[in-house]
């Protein structure tokens, strides 16, 4: 359910924002989030980020597969470099920044494959992780509870 939640509310904000900017990617980072949390969902998360991204595809770009294919890299990418961490090694700033990672190869992606490429791509890739920011800040301080209400 949550899966579907966090694409409904991106793709409310791409309604929102159509013609003014990029939309943050609120899917991914729910993936990314579920998929550091409870790491055991590994194949239902995949699965989840290959639908998602069809979907996105379907209704925005026209041409199946390719958020999918960046989300499911994208996904595998972090789950992997997380999971080769040591537990002590998994820090706040550290999962901020695995999050931040996360969201830029699709960003640039989209931006290249959107009506940016006119001139302002620099100026749409910093607005859209602007918007970013505060939800990475939000990650970041459920994972710190997280972290401080674990036996770990």
């Amino acid at each position: 359910m949550i899966y579907l939640l966090s694409w409904y509310a991106q793709d409310f904000l791409q309604v929102l924002g159509t013609g003014t900017a990029l939309v943050p990617e609120v899917f991914l980072l729910t993936l990314v989030v579920l998929s550091v949390f409870r790491p055991e969902k590994g194949p239902e998360i995949l699965w989840a980020a290959f639908f998602g991204g069809v979907l996105w595809d379907l209704r925005w770009v026209g041409f199946p597969g390719i958020t999918s294919l960046l989300y499911g890299v994208t996904l595998t990418a972090v789950q992997l470099f997380w999971n080769s961490l040591p537990v002590s090694g998994r820090t706040v700033p550290l999962f901020g920044a695995s999050l931040l990672g996360a969201s830029i190869p699709i960003a640039l992606t989209r931006i290249f494959l959107s009506r940016y490429r006119e001139g302002g791509i620099f100026t749409a890739w910093l607005l859209q992780q602007s918007y970013m920011l505060p939800l990475i800040l939000l990650a970041c301080a459920l994972y710190a509870w997280r972290l401080k209400n674990s036996d770990v």
